[in-house]
């Protein structure tokens, strides 16, 4: 378990701690209570304190920062669980049940997508945090290397990582861009003139066959339509032969990843 995740699972019970007890749920002020969930949840001491965990690890999920593209999930999440709620009416098993399922939830996606180092060399997971297709194209670059010759660097032997959901499906897709590994066997091992091997691996396709993208400086741009990856291309993949920049952005349209390439003049 990393440093961060330990940080942030401190701070979420100390949030736990402080939250009042009876007059004010985490999620919603006691005092207004009105639907036959929510009397049920401020009546309830176990439901209260159900209610206020998850609070607290709603606040810490909800401002981690690589979950970019995800806003409109975890709203859409957050929804789901009201509408839950408020069928259990003040069924308490049927509420203990749907809080219980909402924190484990929250637990796994707080520990799953924690952002990695600030300087972004990806020292923040462990590959075991990731989908098993995902850890395979991880294991990839560490054998491209060995087939080199070579042995990764112990502090850039993993690619940094960003997720967000591309597809639409409320799930994490991955980025994985090797910029920073290092391979003993040769400088370039998986950044070339032409860019670097990232590759983008979508939920869903299950994470197999990766799209294999040769570029630099992806990011990931949220907008009213969705979820877009943008990579720095070869100016090769832009129709004007003379841009000096080609921005390949990557997308889903129509129930399939749908690519485009715009020239610029220059790098934004």
């Amino acid at each position: 378990m990393n440093r961060s995740f330990l940080s942030l699972t401190t701070a979420v019970a100390l949030s736990v701690t402080v939250m009042p007890q009876i007059t004010q749920a985490a999620s919603f002020d006691c005092s207004e209570a009105e639907k036959p969930d929510e009397i049920a949840v401020c009546n309830t001491p176990e439901l209260s304190a159900l209610d206020s965990e998850m609070g607290a690890l709603w606040f810490v999920y909800s401002k981690m920062p690589l979950l970019m593209g995800a806003s409109g999930a975890r709203h859409d999440a957050a929804e789901a669980f009201l509408k839950t709620r408020s069928e259990c009416g003040s069924d308490t098993e049927c509420l203990r049940n749907a809080y219980q399922q909402r924190i484990a939830t929250l637990k796994e996606q707080i520990e799953r997508f924690m952002p990695s180092d600030p300087d972004g060399a990806g020292g923040g997971w462990s590959s075991s945090d990731l989908p098993a297709p995902v850890q395979s194209i991880v294991a990839g670059y560490s054998k491209q290397c060995e087939d080199l010759g070579g042995t990764l660097t112990p502090s850039a032997d993993r690619p940094m990582v960003m997720t967000g959901d591309l597809d639409g499906d409320f799930a994490q897709d991955f980025v994985l861009n090797p910029q920073n590994m290092e391979c003993s066997a040769a400088a370039t091992a998986f950044c070339g003139n032409g860019g670097c091997q990232i590759e983008l691996a979508l939920s869903s396709k299950d994470y197999q066959d990766p799209t294999d993208i040769l570029g630099g400086a992806p990011r990931l741009v949220q907008d009213e339509e969705g979820t877009t990856l943008e990579v720095w291309v070869d100016g090769s993949n832009c129709d004007t032969t003379n841009a000096q920049a080609c921005l390949g952005q990557y997308g889903w349209d129509n129930g399939a990843l749908d690519i485009d390439y715009e020239s610029r003049e220059e790098e934004d």
